[in-house]
């Protein structure tokens, strides 16, 4: 039986009755180059005639792959479980679809970072990264992308070093903080506690745990200020470390949760224990994925933008595919200030 043939971008042409160069800036992602009326007459078409472009002519006529790689670096086998972490992927798969890219996306521990297939085998047109471990490992990880020599978005934290291969791309976690706890600070709290998940292995959290710090030593107003690790930031975690501090020192005036998920565990454990939220201890939390909803009080929060930064990532990353290097070397978002009933 003859195979049948491929569809032409030429009959999608004449089939929408639009040029072969607009049907072209459809299928490669250049809508910003037609009208929503031609896009939409364009997509008909390819849909009616089941057009599916050359991937084998194409690559050899711009030497692309059409593929980004995204790389994960998480201690935890369930690194997709992390709300922070699926919103930027969201926003860097959504973006690089509508740019008319595909994703292939790789998790890999911190010291495993030298065996990751997707840096041993390049298979990809550029990288977003979001790099994870301690500073020494963090550090290490961008020494290999920066010698990898491919364009290169990381996320979360800067490199020391400025490279026209790479774009970091962050939200100002140190700002939020000190604003978070200007906030805090209203109810002039004697004692604060600031709960973190075991080791600090993201730099967003050491800039938040910072200026939560600087914060408040610039006002000089708190009398205790204890900074206390909840395992692996599970609400049984959170529970037992808040009850062994609480157990030693009494209840804070005020609980300082660098994510939504320990500020819930904290909100657990004041209830148990009988202590009003926000009466005698308040309460904050830290990304507003939703999680600081779902509790009987609203969690008085910081909304990430964390989905906006891998749109943004993503499409400085295609920008920098056209142009040869990326405009700008870092972008930072601001967060917002979610007020709840926990303050």
């Amino acid at each position: 039986m003859a195979r049948p043939k491929r569809v032409t971008l030429k009959q999608v042409a004449e089939h929408a009755q639009v040029s072969p160069m607009t049907v072209s800036n459809f299928v490669n992602g250049r809508f910003n180059l037609m009208t929503p009326e031609m896009r939409q007459k364009v997509e008909h078409s390819v849909k009616e005639l089941n057009y599916r472009r050359n991937h084998g002519a194409h690559m050899l006529r711009t030497s692309k792959l059409w593929s980004i790689g995204i790389i994960v670096v998480d201690a935890s086998d369930h690194y997709l479980s992390d709300g922070y972490t699926t919103q930027i992927i969201a926003g860097i798969s959504n973006t690089l679809n509508d740019g008319g890219f595909s994703a292939i996306l790789q998790g890999v521990k911190p010291d495993a970072f030298d065996t990751s297939a997707m840096l041993r085998n390049v298979q990809t047109d550029g990288l977003c990264v979001l790099l994870s471990g301690s500073d020494a490992q963090r550090a290490h990880q961008f020494n290999l992308i920066r010698e990898f020599q491919q364009p290169t978005v990381l996320f979360l934290e800067a490199p020391d070093t400025p490279s026209d291969q790479i774009c970091a791309v962050m939200q100002d976690d140190y700002a939020a903080a000190r604003a978070l706890t200007r906030r805090v600070l209203r109810r002039q709290p004697r004692s604060v506690l600031i709960m973190t998940a075991g080791e600090n292995e993201w730099a967003a959290v050491n800039l938040r745990v910072a200026g939560m710090r600087d914060e408040i030593a610039r006002t000089g107003s708190v009398e205790r200020l204890d900074l206390v690790p909840s395992g692996n930031g599970r609400q049984r975690d959170v529970v037992a470390a808040l009850n062994v501090h609480t157990a030693q020192h009494g209840y804070p005036d005020a609980i300082m949760c660098i994510n939504d998920e320990i500020a819930l565990g904290a909100l657990k454990a004041l209830q148990q224990a009988g202590v009003d939220v926000p009466g005698q201890t308040c309460v904050t939390g830290f990304n507003a994925f939703g999680l600081h909803e779902i509790a009987a009080q609203t969690v008085t929060t910081m909304q990430s933008p964390a989905y906006e930064m891998g749109c943004v990532g993503a499409r400085e990353l295609l920008q920098a595919l056209d142009n040869g290097s990326f405009a700008q070397n870092s972008i930072t978002l601001p967060a917002e200030l979610i007020e709840g009933d926990t303050t």
